[in-house]
């Protein structure tokens, strides 16, 4: 069968996994991976506790397909019926800092509790070096599950992260 673009935006003879097999329109693939967000730090942070893990206070959105990041309480909500699988990302950037040896680590935190996987740390390979971390991963989620990035860091003193470059998001997956 010949695939067809008609002008109301029906697509036919096609099959997409999961998708009733012939006919695949628009209304079918809007909002499949939704929920989808992203929110970064409003401006650069300067986190003032070494060894101590804190939520990163990423108050300025990106995007938000269902309203579902909070900018209050920097935390993202599963809303109802969006339980499934879904890639999770973050990145912080600690600039002219830490010193030779020293690290910053990442995570996030779902309900309150690690995600084990979710780690990440980069030791500095110099003096007052940028310093990056990031990670991407597939979660299993349910509604009202909800996800915080933490910050922490090894260095001494004062590290200020980057408010371009320390973000976090993520989206649910199709047939997930």
């Amino acid at each position: 069968m010949a695939v067809v673009i008609n002008g109301g935006g029906t697509i036919t003879g096609l099959s997409v996994g999961g998708l009733p097999d012939g006919i695949v329109d628009a209304a079918t693939l809007s909002g499949v991976n939704n929920p989808m967000w992203k929110a970064k730090l409003s401006s650069n942070y300067s986190h003032t506790s070494t060894n101590t893990w804190v939520t990163a206070p990423i108050a300025t959105e990106t995007f938000d397909s269902d309203n579902a990041f909070n900018t209050t309480n920097y935390t993202f909500t599963v809303p109802s019926g969006k339980a499934g699988k879904y890639v999770i990302y973050y990145q912080q950037q600690v600039n002219d800092n830490p010193d030779d040896g020293e690290n910053i680590q990442g995570r996030i935190d779902k309900n309150g509790s690690a995600l084990d996987y979710s780690y990440t740390i980069a030791i500095s390979p110099g003096s007052n070096k940028t310093t990056i971390v990031g990670k991407t991963f597939v979660e299993t989620l349910a509604v009202g599950d909800a996800l915080v990035m933490k910050l922490y860091h090894h260095e001494g003193g004062t590290v200020t992260y980057s408010a371009s470059q320390t973000y976090f998001g993520g989206y649910r997956l199709i047939g997930g």
